[in-house]
């Protein structure tokens, strides 16, 4: 998946490679972090003008002259931890050493078992039985055994250190639990806290028989298990949910405290060495319970800038690139040989000759700018929207090498309203002339101006809300450090808020800072982008309609926001009416999910920019396969050769 992207759960900013998942926050498909691992920094310029970038770098290693049976990848920033729970934006390699019930074979769905060897589903939708492969072993040489899927699936609904607990017990996939409202916050209606520790229905059948049982059905759970927020670690591992002591400390266990990390996985590499800020190193496990592994190890180094992971593919110091930085991309570069369904296959010949093997596919995934509503009031969002010209931003910031974005939910997966409609073409009709809309405010298509900016009426916004000339509005927007493209973007936006009075200065900071910052609503404006868990419109819209909302970023409909209640009402009220109520169809979701994106545009919580394509660039010696649409993918089968 792109680099520096948040899965609304969990994300891998190794790049698609060793990427995916997330139901939380992200980056995208031109991601460049400016700190190198040798803590230098560069310009952030990438390349400057659309050429290759291979001389721009700060890479001065030799290329190498054999090579290895380890695979050498890049990390576009710091690896900030081995706890599946805990990642949101961080975990490069998870792929090749975690290890979920549910796979995405090579980043394809539906999702296969991995762990299992068969599974059923009631009739009724609610309950899920697995029967678990006998023999796999963990990394340490324990057995798997379905109660170390119980204690994880735990940990990750009632451990002070998850950051995904909406996977499991939120407003989507829910697995059955107890609530008290004193666990509550006070000014929330509800939030993930009134968990009832040791309520969440999972059970250890036997030792090969696992099984949970839902609240309500939900069309997408398998796909969800088999997101990374759901890898199995051995039963008390750590003890830091209610019932279990834990035979080692947080620390030991998933950092480097007393010589850890003691880290046990069951994917097909396991975790040698580990250095948050330059490495991670990963081993063969000849215990492997699947085929492989080919390969001796994997490497993945931190390479902050953009400029230098370019410059090390180039030297061969590093056999595979995911993506590359959009300011050094040069679309005329690219040949398209072969197509995979909606994966393109071709070759990558940079300025110099050089040519090297290129994938590409439209990812799931949605850029946008996020706000803070406790911060920045409703007519400052709008003047934004006013001021920004999406189709601008996908031609002449990303190259064409993304489309427009006009909706939170990305067009594949978009709504659609009859038979034979794609999500695309349903998607650009909502946006282009309000096809389908269900609320006034969208009844025209997007409002702020299909492809143009219209700044008379950004001015017109602010003067309404009583700025102007000698009542200016200040903000800071933040940004990926390095990431040109988003740069770009809020470069592009100052000059043109400049006349609608509003005066914006810009700041960098590593993503790992942004998403923290992000959880403390620390900022006003900041760029992100979301890679889907599952092809579904409330993977991304369950965090747009008010509900909890002091555990989103925007926090829209919290005590003090700046909020309209008319809005939130229609949001919540198609939410819980037309996608959440008992007997809701597929058409009354549809409906839900469409008047959300509608809500979204009157209330302005995020502004979605692009929606991406994610990028591959490897070596004919690499035998590695271009990945799928849900980008997870394992490195078992790959091999290298001279």
């Amino acid at each position: 998946m792109p680099s520096d992207k948040t899965r609304r759960g969990f994300l891998t900013i190794a790049g698609a490679g060793a990427a995916s998942a997330l139901a939380g926050c992200s980056g995208g498909p031109s991601s460049e972090t400016t700190e190198s691992n040798d803590g230098q920094t560069d310009s952030g310029s990438d390349g400057g003008d659309g050429g290759d970038g291979g001389d721009g770098g700060s890479d001065t290693e030799e290329t190498t002259e054999s090579v290895s049976n380890t695979l050498q990848m890049m990390a576009t920033g710091s690896i900030q931890t081995l706890d599946p729970i805990n990642a949101k934006g961080s975990g490069a390699g998870y792929d090749q050493y975690g290890r979920s019930l549910m796979e995405f074979n090579d980043g394809l769905y539906p999702p296969e078992p991995a762990l299992a060897e068969d599974y059923s589903m009631s009739d009724d939708g609610l309950t899920y039985t697995f029967q678990l492969k006998q023999g796999v072993q963990f990394h340490d040489g324990q057995e798997l055994t379905a109660e170390d899927i119980a204690y994880s699936y735990r940990r990750l609904a009632g451990s002070e250190n998850s950051r995904n607990r909406d996977d499991i017990i939120g407003e989507t996939m829910t697995i059955d639990h107890e609530k008290d409202a004193s666990r509550t916050e006070p000014e929330d209606e509800e939030t993930l806290s009134d968990y009832v520790p040791g309520s969440l229905a999972v059970e250890a059948v036997d030792d090969y028989t696992f099984r949970f049982t839902l609240a309500s059905p939900f069309q997408y759970t398998l796909y969800q298990i088999a997101g990374g927020a759901f890898a199995v670690l051995p039963a008390n591992s750590v003890g830091d949910i209610e019932g279990y002591d834990g035979e080692y400390t947080y620390n030991e266990f998933f950092s480097t405290e007393n010589g850890g990390p003691t880290y046990a996985g069951l994917g097909p590499f396991q975790v040698d060495s580990w250095n948050k800020g330059s490495q991670i190193e990963l081993t063969a496990f000849d215990d492997y319970y699947g085929e492989g592994p080919e390969l001796d190890g994997i490497t993945y180094t931190v390479v902050g800038s953009g400029n230098t992971r370019v410059s090390r593919f180039r030297n061969g110091n590093a056999d595979v690139l995911e993506e590359m930085p959009t300011a050094s991309f040069n679309p005329d570069n690219v040949s398209i040989e072969e197509s995979m369904g909606n994966r393109s296959i071709g070759t990558y010949m940079f300025d110099d000759g050089t040519e090297v093997n290129y994938g590409e596919i439209p990812s799931l995934s949605t850029e946008y700018l996020v706000f803070n509503t406790l911060e920045v009031p409703l007519p400052v969002r709008r003047a934004f929207a006013y001021a920004l010209n999406q189709h601008e931003v996908a031609q002449n910031v990303y190259k064409g090498n993304a489309k427009a974005g006009y909706h939170i939910t990305p067009p594949a997966p978009y709504p659609t309203f009859e038979d034979g409609m794609s999500g695309e073409e349903s998607y650009d009709r909502h946006a282009e002339n309000g096809y389908q809309s269900n609320t006034e405010f969208g009844a025209d298509g997007y409002p702020y101006g299909y492809g143009e900016t219209r700044l008379d009426d950004a001015r017109s916004v602010m003067e309404e809300a009583g700025y102007g000339e000698n009542n200016r509005y200040s903000i800071t927007a933040t940004t990926i450090a390095g990431n040109s493209a988003y740069q770009s973007v809020f470069t592009r936006l100052q000059s043109k808020l400049r006349s609608a009075y509003i005066d914006m200065s810009i700041e960098e900071a590593e993503f790992g800072t942004i998403i923290s910052r992000a959880i403390s609503a620390d900022m006003e404006v900041f760029a992100l982008g979301d890679g889907m868990e599952y092809p579904g419109p409330q993977n991304f819209l369950r965090f747009l309609h008010g509900s909890n909302p002091s555990t989103q970023f925007t926090r829209w409909g919290a005590e003090g926001s700046n909020f309209t209640e008319e809005y939130r009402q229609i949001a919540r009220e198609a939410w819980d009416s037309n996608y959440a109520a008992e007997g809701a169809t597929q058409e009354s979701r549809n409906e839900a999910f469409q008047t959300v994106e509608e809500m979204n545009w009157a209330s302005v919580q995020e502004l979605p920019t692009v929606h991406g394509t994610s990028q591959r660039f490897w070596y004919d010696y690499v035998d590695v396969e271009m990945y799928g649409v849900m980008e997870n993918q394992t490195f078992d089968t790959v091999t290298k050769g001279q």
